[in-house]
């Protein structure tokens, strides 16, 4: 068994087959250096990325409470992978997804399969002059970060 493998998945639901299946130094489902694979790794460890394991749904979202959950204010929903991933990627800074989407070999496709996620192209600012009248006055600007 591989343990040298970062986002990859093999093929169809029950097969234990295919580029993403227990091969060594993989990304995407795709072959890459010892050297490029520790680089992502080590990358993907500074930034921590944390799934979370549950969410707290308030009462006033849910439609039809428990006594419990009225008593409680809401209840803690234990969240499966794919909705921890979705609840981790509305969270995340626009830097950071764009860093999982500059990960050598990305594949929107495979992104999907392993965690629910439609990866769409975001529009981007940095970089982009921008114009703003305040008080009257006009000022031009070119957007250098981005903070979200």
């Amino acid at each position: 068994m591989s343990e040298k493998m970062i986002f990859c998945l093999g093929d169809g639901r029950w097969e234990s087959t295919g580029e993403g299946y227990q091969k060594n130094l993989r990304i995407f489902n795709k072959g890459v250096t010892e050297e490029v694979y520790e680089k992502v790794k080590n990358a993907l460890d500074v930034r921590n990325f944390k799934l979370p394991v549950a969410k707290w749904i308030d009462i006033k979202e849910i439609d039809k409470p428990t006594t419990t959950q009225k008593q409680c204010g809401g209840y803690l929903k234990v969240l499966n992978y794919q909705d921890a991933w979705k609840e981790m990627w509305s969270g995340m800074y626009t830097d950071d997804k764009t860093f999982i989407k500059n990960i050598p070999n990305f594949s929107a496709e495979i992104f999907e399969k392993i965690t629910s996620i439609k990866v769409e192209d975001e529009v981007s600012l940095k970089g982009k002059k921008v114009s703003v009248e305040l008080d009257g006055k006009k000022y031009t600007a070119t957007i250098d970060e981005i903070i979200s």
